[in-house]
């Protein structure tokens, strides 16, 4: 008679076996299979179910700012939170960052997902994060005192005063516009402000010659009051773009390129006048082809 040997240890773990491969609700599941297939920088996001997002503190309006009903929103908030919509998500807004620079380190230092505050696409920058390509090209700008140009003109036009100003220039201290600032106005002396509404007033008070900074910003001042057009002037330097970016950190390829897809889906197609003088038609777009 043959003996046959039991393998207890075969007993024991089969039914283990058995539930695993079977029985387990997860790890054959549809959506368990499908969580697998997304990339490492999207799933990160989505283990968390938040976006988190920096931005910087003050309010840039029409592109970020909180409302009289006390609700953030803007065109660089409407758009992030389409896209946190697609992928299923909250969003988080961290408005810490005192400066631009700050809320590049939040990124590159992965306290935050992505940042978006019309930020401008500088090299610097783009060796600490990746950028977006990106999704409003504007053009760099001058906001000029009319008295302080004609004391310069000197028998020449305007378009020749303006290419060789001199005196005061006013930007924002920490921004993209200080470097620009160096490297377009040699013979003007630099004075940095901590805010946009502190340099359009020195323009008007004649502190300074001119303020720099993007077209939105200079026409917005014109736009939200007519009177200063008698004071002002404004200059859109043709030629010299400010690009700006949706900032995500260095290995995140996968989030930088859905926000491309993303952008490139709703049809925008962005220019400063087209986000002044017909903001409700774009946020109208956004928030109706933020949809699954």
């Amino acid at each position: 008679m043959r003996t046959v040997k039991i393998n207890l240890r075969y007993y024991l773990f089969a039914p283990i076996l058995l539930w695993v491969l079977f029985l387990s609700p997860n790890l054959y599941s549809s959506e368990a299979q499908e969580q697998r297939l997304y990339s490492p920088d999207i799933q990160r996001i989505l283990d968390k179910g938040v976006l988190k997002v920096a931005m910087y503190h003050k309010d840039t309006p029409p592109f970020y700012y909180v409302d009289e009903q006390g609700e953030l929103t803007g065109v660089d908030v409407e758009l992030i939170k389409g896209f946190a919509s697609l992928l299923n998500v909250e969003v988080e807004f961290d408005r810490s960052p005192k400066t631009f620079n700050d809320v590049i380190k939040k990124v590159a230092n992965r306290e935050a997902d992505l940042a978006i505050c019309k930020l401008s696409i500088t090299f610097s920058r783009t060796t600490k994060v990746l950028f977006t390509k990106p999704y409003i090209k504007l053009r760099k700008a001058l906001l000029v005192n009319r008295v302080l140009l004609q004391r310069q003109l000197d028998g020449r036009t305007k378009e020749e005063a303006i290419k060789n100003l001199t005196g005061s220039i006013g930007v924002i201290g920490k921004s993209s516009y200080v470097g620009y600032a160096k490297h377009r106005f040699h013979n003007m002396e630099l004075v940095e402000y901590g805010s946009w509404g502190e340099i359009v007033d020195a323009v008007i008070n004649q502190e300074v010659v001119a303020g720099f900074r993007d077209e939105a910003e200079i026409k917005r001042v014109i736009r939200d009051n007519t009177d200063n057009a008698v004071t002002l002037l404004t200059v859109v330097l043709k030629g010299d773009h400010d690009p700006k970016g949706i900032a995500v950190s260095w290995d995140s390829t996968h989030l930088k390129s859905s926000l491309e897809f993303y952008i490139d889906s709703l049809g925008l197609d962005l220019s400063a006048n087209k986000v002044l003088f017909e903001y409700d038609s774009v946020i109208e777009t956004i928030r109706r082809n933020s949809t699954k």
